[in-house]
């Protein structure tokens, strides 16, 4: 075995040998198994129960965005000073099954914004916050950063890959009653799993340049312009989740299980490309690697507006798959190099762009989808890809020193 294979090897190894890792790892699938389950399905399941438009089935994204922001943001800048984590992914995992559950008997679209807002504030970002300090405090790991974060990253979409598939069996033989009630439980199963499995020091270690507990007050100008463009970003994404069902639905006249098989051939192909992604992006630099990933997310909205058919739509989610490679998982390691000494900022100014995009997406293509052929409103989403990869390509990392 090669030198660089040998580190590819000993990266993903790291994840499945270490207590901590392999811990995160088995809570971000149970996550990605309970997200991917519903989410997919979300816009569908607006328009045929609680007979919305299309505009207001995209809108139901946008309260839960503004709340994720604002309460997200708060609170990683106390976990920051705090120095824990573990107490704000247990209060999202208990807050996303209470605000899940209730969607199983409600037919009524405002009551669902209502309880879709409540569950705007997520765990997602605080374990990858949580992931960092770990990767900080053990030997060996630093170098192997963007292996490990890449791996990680790729227990949510192996979760993903079970999720649309049982998402969709579900809606056929239980209906989208059972499918709530499903995705709520395993958000309690996580709970739990935590409760017991997640092990957290007393603080975050305070020797590295890392060091959250020493954080500064008030969130840098860098954070804020990585929000900015990180929305660009996950705008397209967010467009991607709530309107190629739509697509796929109302326009190819598909069954909601093609919908299912198109997300997870996307997941299924992270998995390689996942960690893949992280090995090289170790090896010639997180940004260049980044950048890259956005250039080919502008060909795919390009490429998915020009009205294509099935086959064609199932051979672009695989290149999606090498696309998320490098925004979700490489992107977000970025971040956290932006503001070392903010981890819990960082990320969270990375991962909540992923929902407060929402409120872009579903804004410019929702009013335009009654006006041009849905695949088309596409071309808007490749426009917001091109203006986050110019900002970032202009954006300056700073070294821990320049942080203090």
């Amino acid at each position: 075995m090669s030198k660089a294979e040998n580190s590819f090897v000993s990266g993903i190894k790291i994840v499945f040998t270490d207590r901590d890792f392999r811990t995160i790892f088995i809570s971000l699938f149970i996550i990605g198994l309970s997200v991917g389950g519903f989410m997919p399905y979300l816009t569908v399941w607006a328009t045929n129960t609680l007979h919305a438009t299309s505009f207001q089935a995209g809108f139901l994204f946008v309260p839960m965005s503004i709340i994720g922001l604002i309460v997200s943001f708060y609170l990683a800048s106390l976990s920051d000073k705090w120095g824990k984590r573990k107490p704000f992914i247990i209060w999202a995992l208990l807050i996303g099954t209470i605000s899940r559950v209730p969607l199983a008997f409600t037919h009524s679209y405002a009551i669902a914004l209502i309880l879709l807002a409540i569950g705007g504030f997520n765990a997602f970002s605080f374990f990858f916050a949580l992931l960092n300090d770990f990767i900080v405090k053990k030997e060996g790991s630093k170098s192997k950063a963007g292996t490990i974060t890449g791996t990680v990253r790729m227990a949510f979409s192996q979760g993903y890959i079970f999720g649309p598939m049982l998402g969709a069996l579900i809606i056929d033989h239980g209906g989208y009653t059972l499918l709530f009630l499903l995705s709520g439980l395993l958000s309690l199963a996580t709970l739990v799993w935590v409760l017991f499995a997640l092990k957290e020091e007393n603080s975050i270690p305070q020797t590295s340049a890392h060091a959250s507990s020493k954080a500064p007050a008030g969130i840098p100008s860098v954070l804020i312009a990585v929000f900015v463009a990180a929305l660009f970003i996950f705008a397209g994404d967010s467009g991607r989740s709530m309107y190629l069902p739509l697509y796929v639905t109302d326009t190819l006249k598909q069954s909601v299980s093609i919908v299912g098989i198109l997300f997870t051939v996307t997941s299924v192909f992270e998995l390689v490309f996942m960690p893949l992604g992280g090995y090289f992006s170790d090896k010639i630099g997180v940004k260049r690697f980044f950048i890259i990933g956005i250039a080919c997310q502008v060909l795919y909205f390009i490429l998915t507006s020009l009205h294509l058919p099935l086959s064609g739509l199932i051979a672009l989610q695989v290149f999606y798959a090498f696309i998320l490679s490098a925004t979700m998982g490489v992107g977000m390691v970025y971040a956290q190099s932006l503001a070392p000494r903010q981890i819990g900022l960082a990320t969270t100014a990375y991962m909540t762009a992923i929902q407060t995009s929402a409120v872009v997406s579903s804004l410019a293509m929702g009013s335009l989808v009654n006006v041009i052929r849905l695949p088309s409103t596409f071309y808007i989403l490749a426009v917001f890809a091109v203006i986050s990869g110019v900002m970032f390509l202009f954006m300056k990392q700073k070294s821990a020193e320049e942080m203090t």
